[in-house]
Parts: structure tokens; sequence; C-alpha cells
């Protein structure tokens, strides 16, 4: 079978409109590069775990898209073997996401589906969410919906947990959404990759406001600590930045060398997980910064997304493939 891959896009801009348009389909264009790059990044495997760091957590293992590899990894918190979700056909996966159940989601972004595992080792199946077109972040809410950065659609699809089928969340101006994260009050915040900015979607579907941020650049993965405080992979910056909850001015969490990060993850015990993508690697800092460890980990090609089961969730998932 002939695969497709999350790069290819073809553009076809409209009629000039002046200046303004002129440069948001200059910018449209500039996200599908962004995408073909990942595609062209060589194979290299992650370094090991820096010394005089802090040592590694107990907990349930995290869950990686290996995006060049076409492969979900679970990488274990103790350092021990990697090995790779039984997953078929994947290409060019993405984001990830868990229910409260214990199914994982994965976006199949070369595919244009989501795929879902359950958490008692039985088949795959496709989510039934209609017409997707590079589908790249997800999350569940409380109720178990599932919601998808439907990227090239420029739109967000709810797939509702009871059922009745898919539908699209009113937004505005969306360009290219990549990360999703569910807020405590129901919200839903998107980080919205080529208008450089993170919106906030009310959840009764009331309208849309802009996260108060400073100087983001191409901004992917999000990720919520149990406090609200929101975390945002600044990939055009090469840099992590944190928005408190209670308000008040962004900060860069302290990290070292990244390169595009995309994924974010919260361990629930003050540690911060992020899928630095062109390095090839997944590295683990404090919440505040410092003790910045590269997690062990064999042959990564652009690790995409994170996610960590729920904590009433740690299922198989089959037998894992030793990677």
């Amino acid at each position: 079978m002939e695969r497709k891959t999350a790069e290819t896009r073809t553009i076809d801009p409209p009629a000039p409109a002046g200046r303004a348009a002129a440069r948001r389909w200059s910018r449209r264009l500039a996200a599908a590069v962004g995408l073909l790059v990942l595609c062209a990044l060589p194979v290299a495997a992650a370094g090991a775990a820096q010394p005089g760091a802090a040592g590694s957590p107990a907990g349930p293992p995290l869950y990686v898209s290996d995006y060049g590899n076409n492969r979900v990894v679970t990488l274990p918190a103790n350092g021990g073997d990697q090995s790779t979700v039984p997953l078929d056909g994947l290409v060019r996966p993405t984001g990830l996401a868990w229910d409260a159940a214990g199914r994982l989601y994965v976006s199949d972004t070369g595919n244009n589906r989501v795929v879902v595992l359950p958490p008692d080792g039985g088949e795959q199946s496709v989510v039934p969410a209609g017409d997707l077109s590079r589908p790249l972040g997800l999350a569940v809410d409380p109720a178990g919906n599932l919601f998808i950065a439907d990227s090239f659609n420029d739109r967000i699809v709810r797939v509702a947990a009871d059922g009745s089928g898919p539908a699209v969340v009113p937004t505005t101006g969306l360009l290219h959404p990549w990360g999703l994260a569910v807020a405590p009050d129901g919200g839903l915040y998107v980080s919205d990759f080529v208008n450089d900015r993170v919106v906030k979607v009310a959840a009764d579907g009331s309208g849309q406001t802009t996260v108060a941020t400073a100087g983001l650049s191409q901004p992917t993965g999000l990720a919520l600590n149990a406090a609200g405080d929101l975390y945002v992979a600044d990939s055009g910056n090469n840099r992590v930045v944190k928005v408190p909850a209670g308000g008040g001015p962004q900060t860069t969490v302290p990290t070292t060398g990244l390169s595009s990060p995309l994924g974010l993850a919260l361990d629930g015990a003050g540690r911060l997980y992020v899928a630095d993508g062109f390095n090839n690697r997944v590295v683990r800092v404090r919440e505040t910064g410092g003790e910045q460890v590269t997690l062990p980990s064999t042959g990564l090609n652009t690790p995409t997304g994170l996610a960590f089961p729920p904590p009433a969730a740690r299922p198989p998932h089959g037998p894992a493939r030793t990677s």
C-alpha cells in the first residue's frame, strides 16, 4: 500500500486580497514546509541521562509517538527497556491521548485518521471522525469526548463519547491548529500554529479568547498542571513557556539545547517532559526548571506526541515489542 506522509500538501492560494492575505498564505505555506522538514531529518539515537540529574522517578511509562519511524513507543520511568506499542499501519503518528477507561488514541497523521487501542489488548480500530486532513493534537475531556486538531482543515473536531458522531467545534480564524488541552472549567486550549498564538474555546461554544502570551512562534504541544498553569511548546523559539493560571506574565522554563520542541506531558509529580523533535530525544525537567535529563531511548526520529496513562488505567495493551 502506498504510504501517505504528513508533510504532503498542495496549497492553492486564493486570489490576492491585499498584503494581509498574502502574509496569511505565506505563513500557511511555511507551516506545510515545516512538516516537510520533519520527514527530512536523519535518524539519531537519543542520549543518556545527564550526570548529576535527578534520579529516575517511579511511575507509569511515557508513551511517545515516534513520527519518523511510524510507531508509538513506551519509555519506562525507571529507565528499563523501550518497547513498541502493538499498532498496525501507522504513518507519521503525532498526537496521543488517553481516556479514563484506558483507551489510547493516536493521530495517524499520514493516513488522515485517528486510531484507538482498547485497554484489554484487543484490535485497534478507527475513530469515526469524518473527513480529517492531517490530524495532529488530541485531548479527551472527563466525560470521554475526544477532541481532534484537524490541522489542514483549520478546525477542531469533537467526537462525542455517547456515539452521536463527530461535530465541528465553533472557532474563529484558526490556521493549522496543533496542540490541545482541556481546562478544568471544560474549556479547550488550542495552539494556533500559523497565527503564533494559543486560544481558549469556551466549553459551551459561546466563543473563544486569545491567551495572553508574548512572542510565540509556531506553538505546538500544550500541557496543563493540576493548578491550571499552561505549558506551551514554543517550537519556533526552541523553548517551553509557562502561562500561570492566575494571570501574570509568562515565563520561560529553564532548559538547555532544545530544537523544535513539539509534544509536552506532565507526570503529576512536578516533572515536565518535552519531545525535543529535531534532537530526536525526550527530556525531563522540573516544572520550575532545572535537573534536565535526557530519557534513555533507542532510535527515535522526531518524537512528536507524549502522554502518560491516567492513574486508574495502566494497561499492557497486549504483548509489547522490544525495540
